[in-house]
């Protein structure tokens, strides 16, 4: 845009100090309002107006499963600043071509109950617990849940390896935007977790809050933890977990096991589940949980080096999977149409449009 810092300052305070330069100095730090302003003045996403440190503070919340790094932040921004470009794109073709806002994101902010966001979420995406249970596979699934949000507008990707993000470093990401609000899930994680993080960055969609997120846990008890992550959190256990489906007084290991096949997500979240439910016996909990958390920490390790092993497979079925069905049929039907040319649809989707 090329605004000056006092220019820029006048267009979101009446004050007569260059605000925008006392911010880059660190001299004060702005508003939520302002950084607000901010964000629709440059057209971009609020996220990218936190320095590094804030933005590892939001997103960093103890994580039972892995430990976090510290060191990857740069690979974070890097992937925020390519879905904000992506977004800024499909706006302004969105806008041309007449479309309205998405009248989903942000309609469940006064639900301020996570079950009640949860019931919320399940009707307006018509998600239907008993075709969960009844689809074969963890992979069909997490299809049919992004089909369900992709039909109502809601763009959806994966990471892909050259993104660089461990698990630990980020499990899910959302980012609004009036008319193509993104999330992404990180391709590294467990299938059963990316179930468990897509209904987590869709309460972020509905509660219309931006994040980076890299924890599962739901549990109120974790001081450390961001409120507005364990919000997200406690409405996907709602969702794919309700009190209702689990009438046993105690749970037993083969009990989770037999739980976590019919529900598609992880031990390690329906153990929590459990045991705030107040269904795991108290002298058992530790060791069930520390059993759990092992096995779950030695599938993460096969499933790494599954991936390592077939590093070298299809390019073109990989990024066609990273950018998602919905993205990658905007770019192509805009192609189709001659709106955009070979080389910018190219650019767009990272692989030959052709071969959408």
């Amino acid at each position: 845009m090329g605004l000056v810092s006092l220019a820029a300052s006048k267009k979101i305070s009446a004050a007569e100090a260059d605000l925008v330069a006392d911010w880059e100095s660190g001299r004060a730090l702005p508003t939520w309002s302002q950084v607000t302003k901010l964000a629709k003045l440059y057209n971009l996403s609020e996220l990218l107006f936190f320095s590094k440190e804030v933005l590892q503070k939001n997103k960093v919340i103890p994580d039972y499963r892995v430990s976090v790094n510290a060191e990857n932040d740069e690979n974070v921004k890097k992937l925020i600043h390519l879905v904000v470009t992506r977004q800024k794109w499909l706006e302004k073709l969105l806008k041309e071509e007449g479309f309205s806002k998405n009248q989903l994101q942000g309609s469940g902010k006064n639900l301020s109950n996570p079950k009640k966001l949860a019931e919320f979420i399940t009707e307006k995406l018509a998600i239907n617990l008993g075709e969960i249970k009844s689809i074969s596979g963890r992979k069909n699934v997490l299809n049919y849940l992004i089909q369900k949000a992709e039909a109502e507008n809601i763009f959806v990707g994966k990471t892909i390896s050259y993104h660089k993000l461990e698990v630990d470093d980020m499990r899910g990401l959302f980012i609004s935007n009036d008319y193509c609000p993104f999330i992404i899930l990180n391709r590294r994680d467990a299938l059963s977790a990316q179930i468990f993080s897509f209904i987590h960055e869709l309460a972020h969609f509905f509660r219309r809050s931006d994040a980076v997120s890299n924890s599962l846990d739901f549990r109120s008890t974790n001081r450390n933890a961001n409120p507005e992550e364990i919000f997200c959190n406690r409405v996907a256990a709602e969702l794919l977990l309700p009190v209702n489906e689990f009438t046993k007084v105690f749970y037993e290991k083969s009990d989770i096991d037999n739980i976590s096949e019919l529900y598609k997500v992880s031990k390690i979240f329906i153990f929590y589940r459990l045991k705030e439910l107040g269904k795991i016996r108290k002298e058992a909990q530790d060791d069930l949980e520390k059993a759990i958390e092992k096995e779950t920490a030695e599938g993460l390790r096969a499933k790494a080096e599954r991936e390592q092993e077939n590093k070298g497979g299809n390019y073109t079925n990989a990024m066609r999977d990273s950018n998602g069905v919905l993205f990658n049929r905007v770019i192509s039907k805009s192609y189709l149409e001659n709106r955009i040319g070979y080389v910018e649809a190219s650019n767009l989707l990272k692989f030959s449009p052709e071969k959408v």
